[in-house]
């Protein structure tokens, strides 16, 4: 129970979640093409640009604010790993329910089907999101998971190996063009005005945050992206370039905090309650957020 308080003041200080919910229709499905969304590492394909896990993300320059979960050396900690040492089959069924909750998401494994091992090759070959659970569940550390390295490794590694398209204009390409209609709403998020444009026919919804009549920031939710049912995040800066981060609020309203994506997304869609021993994200609309009052 402490744990998943902690899991919901985070999000509450944070920011998660948008008012007037009910302007936003129900999810109605509509699969995008698979081989336009086909993900893993890549360069371009049909075209569009991709995110390549060999070149790190820019990312968006907020100022001297730090970005949360930002790990500049993770690369050199995962390659430093001795994966060959790691057991081959390793025992997870007695990690706590969100930590088995990352791992299901970042193995695109659906929470009802992660079991109670997980084995060390199988994960390898899933690349690099692979590694990044190996090497935090080969830390000797209190719980059996290094979650705040598996967080590094998820801003460092989930866009890449998502596949998602370096632009906005390549991911409109891909998914198709996003409405021109929007309904502006009081985002209990970021504490000020979100502007929502959405396509449940696609099952593409478009979130963008305003500030000063600009859009500082584009950040996408896909419901029909993944084979386990749950959620994808993307996230594009003012420039509609590819970006790891979003920026956030304090309770108190000023814009400074720089957090990581799409693990700060995923603490606003988390559904604790998936099953009983793994936590999913698959919340299309949460309802909470520091301007919530």
């Amino acid at each position: 129970m402490r744990l998943q308080t902690l899991f919901v003041l985070l999000c509450s200080t944070l920011g998660c979640g948008d008012s007037d919910k009910d302007d936003l229709p129900d999810d109605s499905g509509g699969d995008a093409d698979a081989d336009d969304t086909a993900t893993g590492d890549s360069g371009s394909t049909g075209g569009v640009a991709r995110a390549d896990c060999a070149v790190p993300l820019e990312g968006v320059d907020w100022g001297d604010n730090p970005v949360v979960d930002y790990d500049p050396t993770i690369e050199t900690r995962l390659d430093a790993v001795d994966y060959a040492a790691i057991d081959e089959e390793l025992d997870i069924s007695s990690l706590a329910a969100f930590y088995r909750g990352g791992i299901a998401f970042a193995l695109e494994i659906a929470p009802e089907d992660l079991g109670d091992t997980l084995n060390r090759d199988e994960a390898l070959a899933e690349g690099h999101l692979g590694r990044v659970i190996l090497a935090s569940l080969a830390e000797q550390v209190p719980g059996g998971m290094d979650y705040t390295l598996f967080r590094q490794g998820l801003q460092r590694y989930y866009m890449c190996s998502r596949g998602y398209p370096m632009t906005l204009e390549g991911f409109q390409l891909v998914y198709g063009e996003i409405p021109e209609d929007y309904t502006d709403v009081d985002s209990l998020a970021k504490c000020g005005t979100r502007r929502l444009r959405l396509s449940p026919e696609t099952g593409v919804y478009v979130s963008e945050t305003l500030w000063e009549e600009e859009v500082r920031e584009t950040e996408i939710l896909l419901t029909h992206n993944r084979s386990d049912g749950q959620l994808d995040f993307v996230v594009y800066g003012a420039d509609g370039v590819l970006t790891d981060r979003s920026q956030f609020p304090t309770i108190g309203g000023e814009n400074h905090l720089v957090m990581s994506a799409p693990y700060t997304c995923m603490t606003c869609h988390m559904n604790p309650s998936a099953t009983e021993h793994t936590w999913g994200y698959d919340v299309l609309i949460p309802a909470t957020g520091p301007c919530a009052r």
